[in-house]
């Protein structure tokens, strides 16, 4: 008896380990979520895009970025009379130091006078460069402590028979994060 009573305790022992070594069919675990909000970007405008004083003539005149004025004929210059020459000035909020896209029209845009029917004069060839705070190269942007400037140029076409007169149109810079 002493045997069979030996037997009984090692497959009884045998069960109870074996029962702790089975696999389990559920676990769980927990895991961690977070999320960072930051400032939305923004865009002000701060100063017009100015061509000046333009005498008619077929030719084109242009600002540069940095606000220098090219004109393509010399006939469309009225001499020291040129009037307010700038490039526009945009200033860019947001987030430190995150990168943006920048994006000027890639189609001509219409100037109209206040004529009953209008005149028009289109402007094209857009370009941006840095304004002073954050850096621009190409059309990517970069803030400076959430802050960048850009200044916008582009090109006045005048037709040979431009009616005098003060044109004015209007523009879309668009700015989003990378």
């Amino acid at each position: 008896m002493n045997i069979n009573m030996k037997k009984l305790a090692l497959v009884t022992a045998s069960l109870i380990m074996a029962g702790g070594a089975m696999a389990q069919s559920t676990a769980t675990g927990t895991g961690t979520s977070n999320a960072t909000v930051i400032a939305p970007i923004t865009i002000t405008p701060v100063n017009t895009l100015e061509f000046g004083n333009v005498v008619a003539g077929a030719g084109t005149v242009t600002i540069a970025p940095a606000g220098g004025r090219t004109d393509s004929v010399a006939a469309l210059s009225p001499g020291t009379q040129i009037g307010t020459v700038r490039a526009a000035t945009f200033n860019v909020g947001g987030q430190g130091a995150f990168t943006y896209a920048i994006t000027l029209p890639t189609a001509a845009v219409e100037l109209k006078d206040s004529a009953a029917t209008p005149n028009t004069m289109s402007v094209s060839a857009f370009t941006v460069a840095s304004g002073g705070t954050g850096t621009v190269s190409g059309s990517v942007g970069t803030l400076a402590g959430g802050a960048g400037n850009l200044n916008v140029g582009a090109t006045l076409n005048v037709a040979s028979l431009q009616v005098p007169g003060a044109y004015t149109g209007t523009y879309t810079v668009t700015v989003a994060y990378n």
